[in-house]
């Protein structure tokens, strides 16, 4: 029944029905929206300082000097952000701005708490662009700025902070980077100075090899076989001289044997006269022939004795001991051939027995005595110059024999160095690597080197990648926070809404008539007569005060408005000057 009243209400009774409720809907929306603003103004205005930081590339190109901090910029940023707000730096900074004090109270906050709070104020915004990556090619996000600002209720303090965030960011950012390329240059300095000690250490184990393996090092192989190819050629060379040689000394010595070192003289009447030398030697041969038979007493060996004597002394020659023990080798023969054909008491066997021990008894006495056997001059001419030429003979043989034994030690010693070769050649080649290693990495460490003293000239002068400040933070005027027309907007729709519902319910769960065509709706029938409400002089005076209320409350409420704006949230006289500033009417 209420919709079917309702769907035939019209208009004009929605509008009785507001202005008999007006009560109802203006005090809960009065009380939502006062409650509204003082939560809109009550709340604590924040303000933020906001400083814009661009990030420049270093001016001279990477292809001329390239910089030895690699970190990108997005990276740094949150390295240096951490570094700064660190407790200590928040402690000092607390401290000089006065921002030591708990929220709410005066008293001192602790500094974790303080830290935190420190922190969640701070605000650091990337700002990207779509850029081309020069190595690839392709389109990537770049990191070209950033913003840092800083939240608190007083404006010039936000500023103020936010001006000393600006300045330790850019001196930890320089900080930094010189110290990167500084530490950089000293861990490179250090690490060229272990590979210099240990490049100097291979270069003497290098020298103690060469010096170890003198003449036997991988380059000085071919010339050592080549060496040892020529040493067995002239080798084969000698040896062949060397037989040629002794050919001929064989053949000399037998032509030599057949001649006497004297000439033998001729005398007018055809008569052949031996030289004393001869002479000498036929005497020898004799007295040990008769030594042999007789005794030492007999006439003929006392006679040969002192002719031989005689001729000795004449000739200045002792007894030749090379020629007694030719003599006993032939006599040692000649019994060994007696032997094989008669018996040991045959006379010719004791005879050679007895000419054999007269020739070794000659030949101790001729050992143990003083005087030296010298060998007769020789005054053949044929004999000297045979025995000239076999003197040469044999000089050159003793000459070619000492070669021979030079050339075959020599052999020796390039046959042993080619043998081992392999083995030296493995071990040389594996020190040059070890060299050739560690001066690659000597070279290219000291390239790193000087250009991480270029690279930290580059950045003690500013020249390479830097923050650039080039919006320093201003003093706020408007607070970021609390959104108050939001607040208030919200108040309002949210009042009127109320006030709305609670008319409209006290409306429904209102049972009495009102106006003509409810009283219709309700009897079925139209009343003949409607007599409208006339108000009575009480109605009057009722009416007057509930308006003069109204008025009066509604003065408190501006005038409570007002002070509490200038108490809580800005002074008067900063409003009206806001509010001219904003209307350009300064």
């Amino acid at each position: 029944m209420i919709d079917k009243e309702f769907q035939t209400t019209s208009l004009d009774d929605y509008v009785r029905m507001i202005k008999r409720r007006k009560l109802s809907l203006l005090l809960p929306a009065i009380i939502i929206v006062s409650l509204a603003l003082l939560l809109a103004f009550g709340i604590p205005a924040f303000y933020q300082s906001r400083a814009t930081i661009l990030i420049e590339e270093q001016e001279i190109p990477q292809d001329f000097v390239r910089a030895t901090v690699g970190s990108y910029a997005a990276q740094q940023i949150q390295v240096i952000s951490q570094r700064i707000l660190t407790v200590e730096n928040i402690r000092g900074i607390a401290a000089k701005f006065n921002l030591l004090q708990s929220e709410g109270s005066n008293s001192p906050a602790p500094i974790t708490e303080l830290a935190e709070r420190f922190r969640s104020n701070v605000d650091i915004d990337l700002v990207s662009a779509d850029v081309i990556d020069p190595r690839s090619g392709r389109p990537t996000q770049a990191t070209i700025a950033f913003t840092l600002a800083f939240t608190d209720p007083n404006p010039v303090v936000a500023q103020q902070v936010a001006g000393e965030l600006v300045s330790l960011f850019l001196d930890e950012n320089l900080r930094d980077r010189v110290g990167q390329v500084a530490s950089t240059e000293a861990f490179l300095a250090s690490e060229a100075g272990q590979l210099n000690s240990e490049l100097l250490n291979l270069e003497q184990r290098l020298a103690d090899f060469k010096i170890a393996h003198e003449g036997n090092l991988p380059e000085l192989y071919q010339y050592n076989l080549a060496t040892l190819e020529r040493t067995q050629q002239e080798y084969a060379n000698v040896q062949r001289r060397i037989q040629e040689l002794d050919n001929s000394r064989i053949e000399m010595s037998s032509k030599l044997a057949q001649l006497s070192p004297s000439a033998p003289v001729v005398l007018a009447t055809g008569e052949t006269v031996l030289s004393s030398a001869d002479r000498l030697k036929a005497l020898q041969s004799e007295y040990r022939g008769k030594a042999a038979i007789y005794r030492n007493n007999h006439p003929d060996v006392i006679r040969l004795e002192r002719e031989i004597s005689t001729l000795q002394n004449e000739l200045g020659v002792g007894t030749n001991v090379d020629e007694l023990r030719k003599q006993l080798q032939d006599q040692q023969l000649r019994l060994a051939d007696l032997q094989t054909r008669y018996k040991d008491d045959h006379q010719d066997i004791l005879s050679t027995k007895n000419l054999i021990a007269v020739l070794e008894d000659n030949i101790r006495t001729t050992r143990s005595s003083s005087r030296a056997s010298k060998a007769p001059q020789a005054d053949n001419p044929a004999y000297v110059l045979l025995e000239t030429q076999l003197s040469a003979v044999r000089s050159e043989m003793r000459s070619l024999n000492k070669l021979s034994s030079e050339l075959q030690a020599k052999m020796q010693h390039y046959e042993a160095l080619r043998r081992q070769a392999p083995e030296v050649e493995r071990n040389y080649k594996a020190l040059l690597r070890d060299y050739s290693n560690a001066d690659d990495k000597y070279q290219d460490i000291k390239i790193k080197q000087r250009e991480a003293a270029v690279s930290r000239s580059l950045e003690q002068e500013q020249k390479g990648e830097r923050f650039t400040l080039i919006e320093p933070p201003a003093l706020p005027s408007d607070p970021i926070s609390p959104n108050r027309p939001a607040i208030i907007f919200l108040g309002l729709i949210l009042g009127g809404g109320v006030g709305l519902l609670f008319a409209l319910l006290r409306e429904v769960m209102d049972s009495a008539i009102h106006g003509a065509q409810e009283l219709t709706n309700l009897m079925g029938e139209a009343p003949l007569v409607v007599i409208e409400y006339i108000e009575n002089d009480n109605d009057i005076m009722r009416h007057k005060r509930a308006w003069a209320l109204s008025l009066l409350a509604a003065a408190a409420a501006g005038l409570f408005f007002i002070f509490y704006l200038h108490i809580f949230y800005q002074p008067l006289d900063a409003i009206y000057f806001s509010a001219i500033d904003k209307l350009g009417l300064n």
